[in-house]
């Protein structure tokens, strides 16, 4: 009785070490503190915290209420995010459990469990993990033939994290390829993705007369950031070796999927190589993009070693101690990955204290100077991109602020345009010149200022 629940065992031991993990994130990392900021922004109806019109809105929903009840929204939401993350392995050993079998999907989240990038990634407070909960529900209802559940959660998981569209399109393009389903389960998934996606777009309408301006403006600024994370096509091959160095066995999975003939199975294929595709493809490249297919991935590995140690009973052993290596290697990783987080230093340390005492209207470079208080930041100035265009922008509405909060590192400069460094230089001159400096101070080569207005 005791091996029928191995996932269980599984899913606490994972909870309890990545609670017991929460001292290693001594900083807030950019991207959660747009999340909080938001969901400041919207409990507040806009009297606190920041905006950004390009992000999804449900994680900075959750962030915002446990804000609302009086909760600190970063420690809180770091339980939140390990909680999803334990919920991952549950359905990732569900769906298994459906197509593969229980050994597959015991063996597949152990795996997931043990994946370095994910299990880091659980605190965080990022999208990834919180959104690839949504999406597995999700395909665990249609697996259920519940389509209309499943269409909405896909919907969810969607604005959790834009790129989850793509598991619904794998699924929805299955279901019309293999042609097992009637046309009205189609209908009902759509239909279920649509009603969970009106409310949004309803409000998109209204807040930006465009009830598709999220998704275009994502789109743009995917085309002009992050370009430090500019990678070729070895970036994840190298790194998936590091998160498991079995994961070629996926591939392996996929041929044993189509030798077989199993159309049950297609979705996860999909999934996985749409997914694996598009992350390719792109060049922008992150290990932790590929936690939105890691469920999908491991299955596919699990299920080829389940194959090949029953095709091959006298090499068992040595797959399975093969396998137990790739564990302790990924392990190993693990505490490399929270090694370094907790060598970082928090550059924003007196921005944040100054922060606080701060009053009227605030600008920013970095959404971490405001991480901790309740201010209202009236304008970013790194958004959506810094160029020319936005520097005058700046230049234009100097009257119109009272706080400023500049890291010279925080604007990000195109590789193609040759005059932002420049436009920096004039946007840093033009403070010294408007406002008065009460604070100023250096780190490696940045500098960093705190103007206020003039008397």
């Amino acid at each position: 009785m005791l091996m029928k629940y191995n996932y269980v065992i599984i899913i606490i031991i994972f909870l309890v070490l990545n609670l017991l993990s929460l001292g290693f994130y001594s900083n807030v990392w950019w991207d959660s503190a747009v999340y909080a900021g938001m969901g400041k922004y919207i409990y507040s109806l806009g009297d606190s915290g920041i905006w950004e019109s390009s992000r999804p809105i449900v994680l900075p929903i959750m962030l915002g209420f446990l804000w609302k009840i009086g909760l600190n929204p970063i420690f809180f939401g770091r339980i939140l995010e390990i909680t999803a993350g334990s919920l991952v392995i549950f359905f990732t050993y569900l769906i298994g459990k459906r197509l593969f079998g229980d050994r597959t999907a015991l063996l597949a989240s152990l795996f997931i469990a043990i994946s370095p990038t994910f299990f880091f990634f659980n605190g965080v407070l990022l999208t990834g993990v919180v959104s690839t909960l949504f999406s597995l529900i999700a395909v665990y209802y249609f697996l259920e033939k519940k389509y209309i559940v499943s269409g909405l959660f896909f919907g969810i998981a969607f604005m959790t994290r834009f790129l989850q569209l793509f598991v619904f399109i794998s699924v929805i393009l299955i279901m019309a390829y293999l042609n097992k389903h009637k046309i009205r389960n189609l209908y009902k998934m759509i239909i279920g993705f649509v009603l969970a996606l009106l409310p949004y777009l309803i409000l998109n309408q209204i807040v930006y007369n465009n009830a598709l301006f999220p998704f275009l403006h994502q789109i743009f600024l995917s085309a002009n950031s992050g370009w430090p994370n500019y990678h070729g096509l070895g970036f994840y091959f190298i790194g998936l070796f590091k998160e498991n160095f079995l994961y070629l066995l996926s591939i392996i999975g996929i041929l044993i999927i189509f030798k077989k003939k199993d159309p049950r199975k297609m979705p996860i294929v999909a999934i996985f190589l749409l997914f694996f595709i598009f992350f390719n493809l792109i060049n922008q490249k992150e290990m932790r993009f590929l936690i939105l297919l890691f469920p999908y991935m491991y299955l596919l590995i699990s299920y080829s070693v389940m194959y090949l140690s029953d095709k091959h009973k006298k090499y068992r052993t040595a797959v399975l101690s093969i396998v137990v290596l790739s564990l302790i290697f990924s392990g190993f990783n693990i505490f490399t990955l929270y090694k370094a987080e907790l060598n970082k230093n928090n550059p924003y340390n007196e921005f944040q204290d100054k922060f606080m005492d701060a009053n009227g209207k605030i600008w920013i470079s970095n959404p971490i100077t405001s991480v901790l208080s309740d201010n209202k930041v009236d304008k970013i100035i790194y958004y959506p991109v810094f160029n020319e265009e936005k520097k005058n922008e700046l230049m234009s509405d100097i009257g119109q602020v009272d706080f400023v909060f500049m890291d010279s590192c925080d604007l990000a400069c195109s590789p193609s345009d040759s005059k932002c460094e420049d436009n920096k230089e004039d946007l840093l001159k033009f403070f010294k010149q408007e406002l008065r400096i009460t604070h100023s101070s250096s780190r490696n080569q940045c500098q960093q200022f705190v103007f206020t207005s003039l008397p």
